[in-house]
């Protein structure tokens, strides 16, 4: 497991801008609020993240399941997009049922179910590598890819295309042996989950982003990778429509990342909210959207 500092996170995503929506911030400065509950009436939707928004591991964040409740009340819809790409929609709302929340699948979006509509379109599939575990939810549609935790990351050489899918299971040597395998090739990169880090308990831990940028800057890919999370807008839209809002002003994204939830929000219209409880706790929010330059319409200390 790598663990990663605020700062080097942020470093990372600045590297990378290019691979991301055009930043696209607010004419105005952001708001402080206690909550969702104090704009909620300006809304006909509300997306959420899941780390650092509804919980940190397995643990729910206080006041998150509370929150959802009062939108039950108020008869606001509201839709999960999570970076997940371990678990598709249904299950994942089971997953959350455990930890408190009582979503039902519609009301749940992981970048696992964009990913699998991609590998459901792929033609000779192995001239592509994937990083995920051997046992994995999709396994179903990778037949035939290149399982590159079982090659020890090494890559074969009729693979040019890489699928950084998940980082479960993946390890500091099998990263190394792909950055090895894969100097002086260029490939196609796709990235499942585009996150650089997630919170986990009292860390920040790496994510399949992390393992994308190390190797991109390491072999000098010139590609940009195609993104199926956020802060890809296709994952923004397809909640929207599911959920049948086609203004993306009353829409409100609430996220604890700058880098993606709140870029990506901003880049497709909606309103966003940056909550503090999630991987910039602890640090000045201040600071942290003066270096991203990258800013939500508000802010609050939890959901």
């Amino acid at each position: 497991m790598v663990e990663l500092t605020p700062d080097l996170l942020n470093q990372i995503y600045a590297r990378h801008l290019d691979w991301y929506p055009a930043i696209k911030n607010p004419e105005t400065p952001p708001v402080h609020i206690n909550g969702v509950g104090d704009v909620l009436d300006q809304f006909d939707l509300v997306l959420l993240d899941s780390y650092g928004v509804l919980c940190r591991g397995p643990k729910p964040i206080k006041g998150a399941v509370e929150a959802i409740k009062l939108m039950r009340n108020r008869q606001k819809k509201f839709c999960v997009v999570s970076n997940d790409t371990m678990t598709r929609r249904a299950i994942a709302a089971e997953k959350y049922q455990q930890r408190g929340f009582d979503f039902s699948a519609q009301e749940v979006l992981t970048s696992l179910d964009m990913t699998d509509v991609f590998l459901e379109s792929v033609k000779n599939p192995e001239n592509y590598g994937v990083i995920a575990p051997l046992e994995h939810p999709s396994n179903h549609l990778m037949q035939g890819m290149v399982r590159l935790n079982g090659c020890n990351g090494l890559i074969p050489e009729q693979v040019d295309n890489l699928l950084f899918l998940t980082g479960a299971g993946w390890t500091t040597e099998m990263q190394s042996n792909l950055v090895s395998s894969g100097n002086r090739k260029q490939f196609q990169l796709l990235v499942g989950n585009p996150d650089i880090g997630a919170p986990n308990g009292d860390k920040i831990v790496a994510t399949p982003g992390y393992y994308l940028a190390n190797f991109a800057e390491q072999t000098q890919q010139s590609n940009k990778p195609e993104l199926f999370g956020k802060p890809a807008l296709n994952i923004f839209q397809r909640a929207m429509t599911e959920h049948g809002v086609t203004d993306p002003e009353r829409v409100l994204m609430v996220g604890d990342t700058l880098y993606t939830d709140i870029l990506g929000g901003n880049a497709i219209g909606c309103k966003t909210l940056l909550l503090t409880c999630g991987v910039y706790l602890g640090l000045d929010i201040e600071e942290q959207i003066s270096q991203a330059k990258i800013s939500p319409d508000y802010i609050a200390k939890s959901l």
